[in-house]
């Protein structure tokens, strides 16, 4: 037992074995803890190897032993607190063993950012002093250091970008058990949303405020600003090279901002989500499922099988009941018919003279501050009566809905009341060039007060061919 193995060796076997330091890290995490003790050690690795053979646990006992793991320089530290050895991995294997395991990423916090951005503006000082020489050994540290700094901030980010975009997966799961009881759902809702705003507050908040260009800090420039600032130091005193590497670094780091706003996005909405509709989003997802499925069954090589077999899908699916009972939507088209243009140029003749004549509208009175609403009301009906005989008209399959879309226009003090009394103008009085057909086909008209207006819909025949045309085509 008291023979070691080799840095190579003991590193080998932990990545053949990685499930005793994955649970060790995060156990690591949920205690908010730099160190593993060496009791939960020695319990992951007895626990992991409870079912192997004599010769095999005894080979992974002797390798993960702490004198081993210490004399192999993968724990740098052993720390002995009240009776308790703590054990202090190396930080690269720690990162190297989180890159392989996308939970294990660290989400970044403010804290950790700014401890990044801080070494930035040490380097930004030093190179303001520096004297730029390839001979000068410590401006070559120096640069080396900054390509050091920012090739790490990049893969921090790149990671926890990765690590962020595997949250929807994470919601998706959680909107799963949304089926819950009304009553269990209040609890499941509020532990949900502390764990959300959590992350939301202290990973997704502080990393778009550290990407963001525009962020404004109290005692320094922002990252994108410090890049800029020690790009343009390179620039100015010969080093090219470095500048034009530092400028590639800030392009990707600006690109990070995206990805990291979609995510941002994702949680919103998330935690803007119901019972309801995350029942409704589950629904949908369940049955499109079912429809993908279907559908992956026309592209196999079998010949008969050349449309969907969805009538299992239909009597099982309520709302698919009666759908071939509805009218398709009628696609809207421009068409190439000489009568079409005809119609259009008439349009938009009839929208120009409206225009023309909108300096001439009448400004009708208003009647709730009349002290004489007889007359007041007989006034009001002779300045609508006047503009309305004035009016340019040709034939509409709906003339209630054409008027009140011409009278609120360009009537000021125009209500809804007005449009009862055009169509008493046109039902009882002449009609130049035309008349008022009115059919049995009921139509609505929603004014913007509120007011509902059902009406029998009255088609306008003016006898010309090309609204003749128009009306047919649109009746």
């Amino acid at each position: 037992m008291s023979k070691r193995f080799s840095t190579i060796e003991t590193t080998r076997i932990l990545f053949e074995h990685p499930r005793i330091m994955f649970s060790l890290i995060q156990r690591m995490d949920r205690a908010s803890e730099r160190f593993v003790r060496e009791s939960d050690l020695t319990h992951a690795v007895v626990e992991y190897t409870s079912s192997m053979k004599a010769r095999e646990r005894a080979r992974l006992i002797r390798a993960f032993s702490s004198d081993n793991l210490f004399h192999s320089t993968l724990v740098i530290d052993i720390d002995n607190v009240e009776g308790e050895r703590r054990l202090v991995f190396q930080e690269p294997l720690i990162g190297l063993l989180r890159a392989c395991n996308a939970s294990l990423y660290q989400e970044l916090t403010d804290a950790r950012l700014r401890t990044r951005l801080v070494g930035l503006w040490d380097t930004q000082a030093r190179l303001m002093v520096s004297s730029f020489h390839r001979a000068d050994p410590d401006f070559v540290e120096l640069i080396d250091d900054l390509n050091e700094q920012v090739s790490l901030l990049i893969g921090l980010l790149r990671q926890n970008i990765d690590r962020m975009q595997g949250i929807s997966s994470d919601l998706a799961g959680i909107s799963a058990e949304a089926s819950r009881s009304p009553e269990q759902f209040a609890q499941f809702r509020q532990t949900l949303l502390q764990q959300i705003a959590h992350l939301y507050e202290r990973h997704l908040k502080p990393t778009l405020a550290f990407l963001n260009p525009d962020t404004r800090l109290e005692d320094g420039d922002n990252l994108l600003a410090t890049l800029e600032s020690i790009k343009s130091l390179l620039d100015r005193n010969g080093w090219e090279a470095a500048a034009n590497q530092l400028f590639r670094a800030t392009l990707s780091l600006n690109a990070m901002h995206r990805p990291i706003e979609v995510v941002a996005r994702e949680v919103d909405n998330f935690l803007r989500k119901t019972r309801n509709g995350m029942l409704q989003y589950n629904a949908m997802a369940h049955h499109f499922e079912r429809l993908q499925s279907l559908h992956r069954d026309t592209q196999t090589q079998d010949l008969r099988k050349t449309r969907l077999s969805a009538q299992d899908f239909v009597q099982q699916t309520g709302f698919m009941r009666g759908l071939k009972g509805h009218s398709r939507p009628k696609p809207y088209a421009f068409g190439e018919s000489v009568s079409y243009f005809q119609v259009l140029f008439s349009e938009i003749e009839l929208r120009l003279s409206d225009i023309q004549r909108a300096s001439k509208a009448p400004d009708l009175p208003q009647l709730a501050a009349s002290t004489a609403p007889a007359l007041t009301d007989i006034r009001r009906i002779e300045k609508l009566f006047g503009w309305i005989d004035t009016l340019e008209l040709r034939s509409s399959p709906d003339l209630v809905k054409e008027l009140h879309g011409r009278l609120h226009g360009f009537i000021e003090g125009y209500q809804f009341p007005d449009l009862l009394g055009a169509l008493n103008r046109f039902s009882n009085g002449p009609v130049a060039g035309g008349r008022v057909i009115t059919s049995n086909r009921f139509r609505t008209l929603v004014h913007e007060d509120g007011h509902l207006f059902v009406y029998r819909r009255r088609r306008l025949d003016t006898g010309q061919k090309q609204n003749q045309i128009n009306g047919a085509g649109t009746s």
